[in-house]
């Protein structure tokens, strides 16, 4: 990504699902000031408001987007003595 070669872009959205599946880091302004400043997936869970609707329905999961269900969805399950199901 951007990140690895030192480079930013700066997105202004109100897409909150759009935010969490690009963003790295995330400034919520509210009446021109700054509310919240910080890593997505911390600022995007931090209020009902801002959270996306992945999380709002599967939270308090650490998921923020579908492709992160589907993924965790495909992933093995293990019990907690460690056996595979």
């Amino acid at each position: 990504g951007l990140a690895r070669t030192g480079r930013s872009v700066v997105v202004a959205t109100h897409d909150v699902e759009f935010a969490a599946r690009v963003a790295d880091r995330v400034v919520i302004l509210g009446d021109g000031s700054v509310i919240a400043d910080g890593p997505a997936a911390e600022i995007l869970v931090s209020s009902p408001t801002f959270a996306p609707q992945v999380a709002k329905i599967l939270g308090p999961r650490p998921w923020l987007t579908v492709d992160q269900v589907a993924t965790a969805l495909r992933s093995p399950v293990r019990t907690k003595d460690g056996a595979g199901v």
